[in-house]
């Protein structure tokens, strides 16, 4: 499902019964089936307040992807740097940044629209996360009917993460909406044949492809599942597979600058992931490290196995390995995109974040929906699935006031700067951000080549910085702010350049310039943490 396009010819058929809409799976004995979405009970048997508190639930869930902190982080300030340059511009920017396209062109075209505030900015995120939930029903609803249907929607409108994703000036929001439009395109194309469904595919997978590059972990799972149908419905396989070949025709123009990111950019801020992917994606899908997170988090998994490991009969359930096919598909594109993600990692030296996991949460959140369906006791699986709600929509609530960057505050310290004095960043990452919401007049330059502070440039980015002096940046930051002041912005945690490197700065300048006024601490819990640092006038030479 997350893979959207990748979902393969069985993934979404009507009760994960294999191939066609009503094709029972082969060899599954009378009992083993599920319920047919046409006959199971509807999710609003519990009458009018169960439509309220799912309506409230989804409200809720909504209105929390438009809250968030004021500031922009340097993710989001990045993309919105770029995304607001003209179009030549902007592909250059996105050659630097070692992004595809798709993303940063619909934001372009946003902010020409609504401007770059950062409500304006950050509302493109939630206006896809708001979009998915439809989609999702209807998902749900092919799999499994509406009481899977109902589950579904709701576990994705209180997820921490989604809400946290759709509130972000990011494009995993639109990963996991473009993961769920190109799941229905597959049910699409399995169901019906000709030429309309296979471009369906072809354009979800596509876009896709070209939002984030781990959408290739994705389709590859997806992929494979295609390839395991041809076994048992051959055209509807190959139907798939051909939606796929189009979405790399798609993508093929972009190559070029695909190759340039791939030999000059990377991900030098983070360590080599690894199939450590797996618990990474568990961690971000939960939301946080307390107790209740914690909690979330074993709660969903729990129910993710219950639906591989349960079987229905005569009304009820019974333990036994499942044998729908549709449960087994969604593993593959949850569970097996975090894996070749993983095996990824390893062969390209490549990281692995949480956020990246987007593209595989869909497909997590349905088999969770469907393992609370399979419980026999009705009331046991609604108040499992109220409680990951209220627990969702808590962390989700409590998450938009925390905020992600300190940027505000030291804009907010550099109004008693003079015009004409000299902030520089080190780490270079501190600077998008603070650039934002600094006052007009300053010279804001990044370590180690006193570039413009607006964006990071990713090109070469480790040897770049591993090669500079330290103590020749701070000479040729001090000659450069002449007799107005040096501001030095710096934090702690970063791979590159490394935390000696920016001490070695601060105190070469404290040579040139004497001891420096601390203006602001880093403070816990603020996501992107700064450190503000003022040097005056430089002290006179000797005759």
């Amino acid at each position: 499902m997350t893979g959207a396009g990748p979902a393969g010819p069985t993934a979404v058929s009507e009760a994960g019964r294999g191939p066609g809409p009503s094709a029972p799976e082969r060899g599954a004995t009378a009992p083993d089936r599920e319920p047919d979405a046409a006959t199971s009970h509807g999710p609003l048997e519990g009458g009018r307040g169960v439509l309220v508190a799912a309506v409230l639930a989804v409200l809720a869930g909504t209105v929390l992807r438009f809250l968030s902190p004021a500031a922009l982080w340097l993710d989001e300030a990045q993309s919105v740097a770029i995304a607001r340059s003209d179009l030549d511009g902007l592909f250059t920017g996105l050659r630097q940044d070692g992004s595809p396209p798709l993303y940063y062109l619909l934001l372009h075209v946003w902010i020409g629209v609504f401007g770059d505030g950062a409500v304006a900015v950050r509302a493109l995120s939630g206006v896809f996360g708001v979009l998915a939930l439809p989609v999702a029903w209807v998902l749900g609803r092919r799999l499994g009917g509406p009481r899977v249907a109902l589950a579904f929607t709701l576990l994705l409108a209180s997820s921490p993460f989604a809400i946290r994703y759709s509130s972000e000036t990011r494009m995993y929001s639109l990963l996991v909406l473009l993961a769920l439009l190109g799941a229905a395109a597959v049910t699409w194309a399995v169901r019906r044949p000709g030429p309309l469904p296979v471009v369906a595919v072809g354009l979800s997978a596509g876009a896709l492809l070209l939002t984030h590059y781990w959408s290739v972990y994705l389709l590859a799972a997806a992929g494979l599942v295609a390839l395991a149908g041809l076994r048992w419905d051959r055209a509807a396989a190959l139907r798939v597979l051909a939606g796929f070949v189009l979405a790399v025709l798609l993508f093929l123009p972009w190559v070029p600058t695909l190759r340039f990111q791939l030999a000059h950019t990377g991900t030098p801020w983070a360590a080599v992931g690894g199939l450590g992917s797996i618990t990474t994606a568990l961690d971000a899908w939960r939301g946080g490290v307390a107790v209740l997170p914690q909690l979330l988090g074993l709660t969903l998994v729990v129910l993710a196995v219950l639906a591989l490991v349960t079987r229905p009969f005569a009304g009820g359930a019974r333990l036994g390995l499942s044998r729908h096919r549709g449960r087994w598909v969604l593993v593959a594109l949850s569970l097996g995109t975090l894996v070749v993600a993983g095996v990824a990692s390893l062969l390209t030296s490549s990281a692995v974040s949480g956020r990246y996991t987007s593209v595989a949460l869909p497909a997590f959140l349905a088999l969770v929906a469907v393992g609370l369906v399979a419980l026999p006791d009705r009331r046991t699986a609604a108040v499992l699935l109220v409680g990951c709600v209220l627990v969702g929509l808590g962390l989700a609530a409590s998450a938009v006031r925390t905020p992600r960057t300190q940027a505000d505050q030291v804009a907010e310290q550099l109004q008693a700067a003079a015009p004409g004095d000299t902030v520089v960043f080190c780490p270079d990452q501190l600077g998008p951000s603070v650039s934002r919401l600094a006052p007009a007049g300053l010279d804001l330059v990044v370590y180690p080549d006193l570039r413009p502070a607006d964006r990071v440039d990713w090109t070469d980015y480790a040897p770049r910085n591993e090669s500079a002096d330290p103590v020749a940046v701070a000479a040729a930051v001090s000659a450069r702010a002449g007799d107005g002041a040096v501001w030095l912005v710096t934090s702690r945690g970063y791979r590159v350049p490394s935390e000696e490197a920016c001490e070695e700065t601060g105190e070469a300048l404290e040579e040139l310039r004497g001891a420096p006024g601390l203006m602001l601490e880093p403070r816990r819990g603020a996501g992107e943490v700064m450190r503000l640092e003022r040097f005056g006038a430089a002290a006179p030479t000797a005759p």
